[in-house]
């Protein structure tokens, strides 16, 4: 890091800080153009993410799978509900993926 703070040291000395800055500035512009070609690269190839399916062996079973989320299949054309939820202090959630009765 040190010889590169010099070796620039030396150029801005030999070339100019006008210069420099003028060279900066096109080199800048390249760069830039470079990055927003290669995002756009990203953009198209990049891979559709979508959920993987874990299968029930049996029409009544569950299946739980992927990571700490998990996912649950109940079933051939069964729906799946993710939810996430938090509370602090006192506060309470409620969640359900159909009916929801709360009694207190």
């Amino acid at each position: 890091m040190v010889a590169a703070m010099a070796g620039l040291g030396v150029y801005f000395r030999r070339v100019g800080l006008d210069d420099a800055d003028k060279l900066a500035s096109v080199i800048g512009a390249f760069v830039a153009l470079a990055g927003l070609g290669t995002a756009a690269y990203g953009l198209v190839t990049s891979p559709k993410q979508h959920e993987p399916h874990v299968p029930a062996s049996e029409p009544d079973s569950l299946a739980i799978g992927g990571d700490t989320g998990g996912i649950t299949s109940t079933g051939d054309g069964a729906i799946n509900v993710h939810m996430r939820a938090e509370a602090s202090g006192q506060g309470r959630v409620y969640q359900a993926g159909r009916d929801q009765t709360i009694n207190e």
